[in-house]
């Protein structure tokens, strides 16, 4: 029996599958389960708010709300399910069953391991594709309690001055993001390290391209300038886009790593802050590992369950895991900030954390 469990593919195939059946029954379990009680408390704890709303509000707010929870909750979700599908099978001696027949702790583990690294994946791509839009939807709709804060439209920028791509300086004393129009614009063109041109204008506008409303252009040749009055001059050359200028998607949870790119671009090139966006740009790469590290933490904990008892194994894996995710948003604030360089911020947790996990899986591999 034992050689066949050794020799026979069909055999290490069965193994597997019973593996990856509990671990996958029980992700799924608690997976939904964390995703509906999180709804719950939080409709509960905002329900003054909520039931003052219409109910299209509510129904699109937690339709669009439902990825970033499955983001918070997969990581204890993967923690779980690998903890007590492993413990399990250590608790009802199939593994050392399956040792004695010659198939190493890492063969068996492998499994998982793996699924958490493709769940990485997976987590990874909704952070690209499925998140920011989701995110922009749900941040359109006011969200519980956002009424009671104060502050101005982050849409909105008094005193605002623009680079653009071809080094045009554009000032505007107030800008809106979302009418894509500005008053009291001054526009300065440079060539050669001399200004070449200056457009004032009470209104620049965004209509298949940008208008100046009600003013003046002036073109410096040498010692000579021109100047011509005008009620609406297109500025053909300025190809710079509404989004270039005050994208309608402010916060980095509702961007893209392209678009996040993009911002970062727009900000550096007028010389403002990036310490924070870039942190988040490296941390969409950092969290996303999360629940690969979790899946090993989790599965070599469980190893030992009959020794050293399947409560105790789980609790050390979720004061890890409450560790774990205090490290990843410290080193987010931290970049934030500019405490801490983006790169270093952003995979903070995992640089602390990272070791822990490779430590206990070699404890566990190698038994």
């Amino acid at each position: 029996m034992e050689t066949e469990i050794q020799e026979s593919g069909y055999a290490v195939k069965i193994y597997t599958r019973h593996v990856l059946k509990s671990f996958l029954g029980l992700f799924l379990l608690c997976f939904l389960s964390a995703v509906l009680v999180f709804v719950v408390i939080d409709f509960v704890g905002n329900s003054k708010i909520w039931l003052t709303r219409t109910p299209a509000d509510r129904y699109q707010y937690y339709l669009n709300y439902l990825p970033y929870i499955a983001y918070l909750v997969c990581p204890m979700a993967i923690l779980l399910s690998a903890v007590f599908s492993v413990g399990n099978l250590a608790r009802h001696l199939e593994l050392v069953a399956l040792r004695a027949a010659g198939v190493s702790v890492f063969r068996i583990l492998s499994s998982v391991v793996i699924v958490g690294a493709i769940i990485s994946a997976g987590m990874f791509w909704v952070q690209d594709n499925i998140l920011p839009d989701a995110n922009h939807r749900r941040f359109r709709i006011q969200e519980p309690g956002s009424e009671e804060l104060s502050g101005g439209d982050p849409q909105e920028r008094s005193d605002y001055l623009y680079t653009a791509q071809d080094g045009t300086l554009l000032h505007f004393q107030f800008y809106s993001g979302s009418r894509h129009e500005g008053s009291n614009v001054t526009a300065l063109r440079m060539a050669g390290g001399r200004l070449a041109m200056r457009v004032d204008a009470s209104t620049l506008r965004w209509n298949k391209g940008w208008i100046f409303v009600n003013g003046t252009r002036r073109e410096f040749h040498g010692d000579s300038v021109r100047a011509t009055n005008f009620p609406e001059w297109r500025f053909e050359s300025f190809q710079d886009k509404p989004e270039d200028l005050l994208d309608v998607r402010q916060y980095p949870d509702e961007m893209s790593l392209q678009e996040l790119q993009k911002r970062i671009a727009v900000l550096w090139r007028n010389g403002e802050p990036v310490h924070a966006l870039l942190t988040h740009w490296h941390f969409r790469f950092a969290s996303a590992l999360v629940n690969f590290f979790m899946a090993m933490m989790g599965a070599a904990l469980a190893v030992n369950a009959v020794r050293s008892g399947l409560a105790r194994n789980f609790g050390i894996a979720l004061l890890i895991t409450f560790l774990y995710y205090i490290a990843l948003r410290l080193g987010l604030v931290m970049g934030e900030s500019g405490s801490l360089a983006p790169v270093t911020a952003a995979w903070f947790g995992n640089m602390l954390f990272a070791p822990v996990g490779l430590f206990l899986w070699w404890r566990a591999v190698r038994i």
